[in-house]
């Protein structure tokens, strides 16, 4: 019982992950994507980096920026 509900919330989470692909592709700015991922779906800043593709130094950058305004 225990197994197939870890299998269950796995496919959830995988499925979230490719909606979110879905969503940052329709986005143009890549703060834009960063905002999403970070401040509404949560995701680290490693994670957040791998699917936009851009690098983590780079997301920090954007971060930083994003806090001044």
């Amino acid at each position: 019982m225990i197994k197939e509900n870890i299998l269950k919330e796995l496919d959830i989470v995988k499925a979230d992950i490719e909606k979110d692909k879905e969503y940052i592709s329709k986005l143009n700015r890549t703060k834009d994507k960063v905002k999403y991922l970070r401040f509404v779906k949560g995701y680290t800043q490693e994670d957040a980096a791998a699917l936009i593709p851009i690098s983590t130094r780079h997301l920090q950058r954007i971060e930083k920026e994003l806090r001044k305004t």
